[in-house]
């Protein structure tokens, strides 16, 4: 089946007339009876209902129904003769956590899509980013739908390979007008004051150690913006990685306050899968190389210590 074929059955669907058709394709009408017919052969049906030296053609019931697969192969044509004709891009499928998306590697995904507008060459990646939950992260990982996740969970799965990247204390964040000192201890805590926020078991377990374990004293939030949202309260606090309190600073004013005991760290682990796809292997050797340049950079060291 070609392509000249596919025209010509659409010209004279539209024109529903064979000479018509003819003048718009440019061609004879022995040419369009000719393409018809090596169309039919090739389908091995009948498409039209032949009249003797009558012009306006009707549709067979195969033909009918053959309408809207020719138009599909028609656009995919087209689509096909697009992408021949487009430089070759490495695309490159990354997910993170809503928290480490939104501040800590907001800014390397803006420097690549940046430089890919840039980039003409064949090196640009044409970048797809999403935010899911750590499980789910691990199951796109091992499913092949993402190349690339960051999360704080170091799960197990068959195929899916957890590198640490970096690790962050947690700080308490709390209105400038709080009463909180510079260091605080979870006693002076007010727990019916907590907007819980946290992504890590570790945590939790430390948490119920200090304030056991009542979830009716305190609200939580599972996500930054939802965060941002109600922080402007008074006496509200929470125990955040310090990434996070550094993207308040900027947002509106707060309180950061240390912790006078130790509280577990924050690891944020690379995930990747440990036969990736061979297409992509490119991308990701890119990626990795950015990711490691952004990381020596002031702009990261500062926010995530």
């Amino acid at each position: 089946m070609k392509i000249e074929q596919i025209e010509t059955f659409l010209m004279i669907i539209e024109t529903k007339n064979l000479s018509v058709a003819s003048n718009n394709l440019f061609i004879s009408q022995s040419a369009v009876s000719h393409r018809l017919r090596s169309l039919e052969e090739c389908l091995d049906c009948e498409l039209f209902i032949r009249g003797r030296g009558e012009k306006l053609v009707t549709l067979t019931q195969k033909g009918e129904e053959f309408v809207e697969i020719a138009r599909r192969w028609k656009a995919l044509w087209n689509e096909t003769k697009q992408w021949a004709l487009q430089k070759s891009k490495m695309s490159l499928n990354v997910a993170s956590i809503d928290s480490l998306n939104t501040c800590v590697f907001s800014k390397l995904y803006k420097e690549l899509i940046d430089s890919n507008s840039k980039d003409a060459s064949n090196h640009s990646i044409i970048l797809n980013v999403s935010s899911h939950w750590s499980r789910t992260i691990y199951d796109l990982i091992e499913s092949h739908d993402i190349d690339i996740g960051f999360t704080l969970s170091p799960l197990k799965y068959p195929n899916a390979v957890a590198k640490p990247l970096f690790k962050s204390r947690g700080v308490v964040i709390s209105s400038t007008s709080s009463k909180y000192a510079e260091s605080v201890h979870p006693h002076d805590l007010n727990i019916a004051n907590e907007i819980l926020f946290s992504n890590i078991p570790e945590y939790h377990v430390w948490h119920n150690f200090w304030w056991e374990n009542n979830q009716n004293e305190y609200s939580s939030v599972d996500t930054v913006s939802l965060l941002f949202t109600v922080f402007d309260l008074e006496e509200k606090w929470a125990i955040v990685p310090v990434w996070i309190a550094r993207v308040f600073e900027r947002i509106h004013p707060v309180k950061i306050s240390e912790l006078s005991v130790v509280a577990p760290e924050y690891t944020c682990y690379q995930v990747t899968n440990r036969y990736p796809k061979s297409s992509r292997l490119k991308a990701i050797e890119r990626f990795t190389t950015a990711l490691a340049d952004y990381m020596k950079k002031d702009a990261f060291i500062d926010s995530v210590q």
